[in-house]
């Protein structure tokens, strides 16, 4: 009788689920974040035990870490998940809950109208056809100024909110410890809300890639911080208002449902939220 080395658990390990297209197609990625540069068509596993642990994991959380390794346990073709500009993430998300338990998500709402709580079904292959006919527009021309813009990647993001944590946190301290109203209070303050105002602005200047105007192009970040430190808040509100507005379109949509109470039966909207600490806790 012939035999193999082969163990016979090998055919049960973890196979593809989900095949995602990532909608950035990776315009805005680096040489190597995915397996031969594919952007299409990648294989989605469904996680592992550990996976799921470390979205349980406070600190995994926040520093990213559990994010970042479950992509690259469930998606083998992403090999650097920190380069994923910030428009693939959803899709990737959804790609993994979707192989994990399926594509039905139950979310509870209270209805608006009669303010009565109800579980509602949400098709998660709805929002990846969503995402991939969203539209991201990097040129912005204001005056005589042409603006190339770029999503930040997954690390960008996530540094910045550990930042915005950081912020609060202190606040919510130094809140506890200070007199309000006293000298060490209110320099306290002070200086708190310009870290707060100097985080705002930085994390605008993160979208921003170059500058070309009289026919010359700026890429070095440190004088493009310097110009718009400097430049008239006209153009810096035009750069906010437009980056906002992309961040709007690329945001999970609201789904239109009706109210499960029977004397009510009224539409409302509920929002699918892709909180990664509570996103993947829902089997």
């Amino acid at each position: 009788m012939e035999t193999t080395n082969e163990s016979p658990l090998k055919k049960y390990k973890r196979k593809p689920k989900v095949y995602i297209d990532l909608p950035s197609q990776g315009k805005y990625s680096s040489t190597g974040t995915t397996h031969n540069d594919t952007y299409s068509q990648l294989a989605v596993f469904s996680m592992t035990a550990a996976d799921e642990i470390l979205f349980k994991t406070p600190d995994a959380l926040i520093n990213g870490e559990a994010t970042a390794r479950c992509i690259q346990s469930c998606i083998p073709a992403i090999q650097s998940p920190w380069d994923i500009p910030t428009l693939d993430l959803d899709t990737i998300l959804i790609g993994i809950r979707m192989a994990t338990y399926g594509d039905i998500l139950t979310v509870n709402s209270k209805c608006p109208h009669c303010k009565s709580t109800h579980t509602y079904d949400v098709e998660l292959s709805e929002l990846l056809n969503y995402y991939q006919s969203c539209e991201y527009t990097d040129t912005l021309v204001i005056d005589e100024f042409v603006f190339k813009l770029r999503p930040v990647n997954y690390k960008t993001l996530t540094e910045n909110q550990k930042k915005s944590v950081t912020l609060q946190r202190a606040i919510e301290v130094q809140s506890q410890s200070l007199v309000e109203g006293s000298d060490e209070h209110n320099k306290f303050v002070d200086s708190l809300l310009n870290q707060v105002a100097d985080h705002g602005i930085s994390m605008i200047f993160d979208n921003i890639e170059s500058i070309t105007v009289d026919g010359e192009t700026e890429t070095d970040r440190t004088e493009i911080v310097d110009f718009l430190t400097n430049a008239d808040v006209n153009i810096f509100s035009q750069i906010k208002d437009h980056i906002e507005k992309q961040s709007k379109t690329w945001r999970t949509p609201t789904q239109t449902v009706v109210c499960g109470n029977d004397e009510c039966k009224k539409e409302h909207k509920i929002y699918v939220g892709l909180d990664q600490s509570d996103f993947f806790a829902r089997g």
